[in-house]
């Protein structure tokens, strides 16, 4: 019987990991283009900014009530399912737009569909992970596989048959992610313990946050960065297309931090049991501070490509104890709702106004000064998270 469940376990882990390649690994194919589809239809940076807004809205609402909703139903792995379903057909409708306000209204029902797809996919992640007695890392790293693959596909395919092949991708990767977890067994999607406990609504985990020091320094930081960071999220493919980048020089840029990220988030896992997921967070933030520096003091295309690369390691140390941070400090019950608290909530709220005062910002003095920005966002929220820190104990 041991062995049985043993293949069963692998089989989970396996299936988990190949989810992650087709979900995460889907956006390879149009996020890195997505804002340049937007300037290739006309549209301004205050638009792009207010489009990002409207996801922000939509995603800050709609995402704790979905995983609330679905953490407590025997049915979430097919509401999961559904959510893919919707998502990736709300991409290729998006790709089909070339009006502002058609564009708007697609994105609308495109976050209302799929904005509870990321907290619900790692709460069942790290639940997978921790019964095979492996990292989060380890199922992770196949998104960034899949990023690689996908993105280095997308170069080529919208270099010759246009942006309606990116997101003909990644609707095709959901649809695929959709399949793949029919095979993981339900219980990692909403597990006995969950239903069990009292339902954990946003407001519980806004108090929860409010109350553990270190989670309330964490969401601060979150919102520091989430605001004065956005700028270079949104535009930094533009900058590089500015700067004379070909498509398929935009793609090699894009997986130059996957391909680092694929033995790092390993890695991480064991360098976050080591060093703790606190201080590795913070190791992670100076290293990003120090690659906005670079390019705001060297703006070329190489030194951007070499950040890239380099930043993989920041990237990898930052998912790790994003997600550590959070599972370490809730219970399992809390962990779903807490998750899509930070993840989206707070980046929503973020959004809305940071959205377009940083396409206007862009706009006006264009992207370099937009790493001035995000510089000082690292600085203050590496001060604010050394702040409240965990005392030892």
């Amino acid at each position: 019987m041991k062995i049985n469940n043993t293949a069963l376990l692998f089989n989970d882990l396996f299936f988990a990991r190949l989810y992650y390649f087709c979900f995460m690994g889907g956006w390879g194919f149009i996020l890195p283009f997505m804002n340049l589809f937007y300037v290739s239809l006309g549209l301004n940076g205050k638009q792009i900014g207010v489009i990002s807004s409207v996801s922000a809205v939509v995603g800050m609402v709609v995402s704790p009530l979905w995983v609330g909703h679905v953490k407590k139903h025997p049915l979430a792995r097919r509401f999961l399912q559904g959510m893919l379903i919707v998502g990736g057909l709300m991409y290729f409708t998006i790709g089909l737009q070339a009006a502002f306000i058609w564009i708007l209204i697609v994105v609308f029902l495109h976050s209302l569909s799929a904005s509870g797809i990321v907290p619900i996919s790692d709460s069942m992640a790290v639940l997978v992970a921790k019964d095979f007695d492996s990292g989060y890392g380890g199922v992770r790293m196949f998104g960034s596989l899949g990023w690689i693959v996908s993105l280095l596909s997308s170069g080529w395919l919208v270099a010759h048959f246009g942006y309606i092949a990116a997101f003909s991708g990644v609707m095709v990767m959901w649809l695929i992610a959709s399949l793949v977890i029919r095979q993981i067994q339900p219980h990692f999607f909403t597990s006995q313990q969950v239903v069990d406990q009292p339902k954990t609504t946003t407001l519980d985990s806004i108090k929860l946050v409010w109350q553990d020091r270190t989670l309330l320094g964490f969401a601060i930081a979150l919102v520091v960065i989430g605001f004065m960071n956005n700028g270079v999220l949104q535009f930094e493919n533009v900058f590089l297309s500015q700067l004379g980048a070909s498509k398929q020089l935009i793609s090699v840029a894009g997986i130059l931090s996957a391909v680092v990220e694929l033995p790092f988030m390993i890695y991480a896992d064991r360098i976050a049991r080591r060093v703790g997921v606190h201080r590795l967070m913070l190791i992670a933030l100076s290293l990003t501070l120090a690659q906005r520096l670079a390019v705001l003091i060297l703006p070329y295309i190489a030194t951007i490509m070499v950040i890239r690369f380099i930043g993989g390691v920041a990237f990898s140390f930052y998912t790790i104890c994003f997600i550590g941070l959070v599972t370490s400090r809730t219970r399992p019950a809390e962990t779903g709702t807490v998750l899509a608290l930070f993840s989206v909530t707070i980046a929503g709220m973020v959004n809305i106004i940071a959205g377009p005062i940083s396409g206007t910002i862009f706009d006006v003095i264009g992207a370099r000064w937009l790493y001035a920005l995000s510089a000082t966002g690292y600085a203050i929220s590496i001060v604010c998270l050394w702040w409240t820190r965990p005392k030892a104990t």
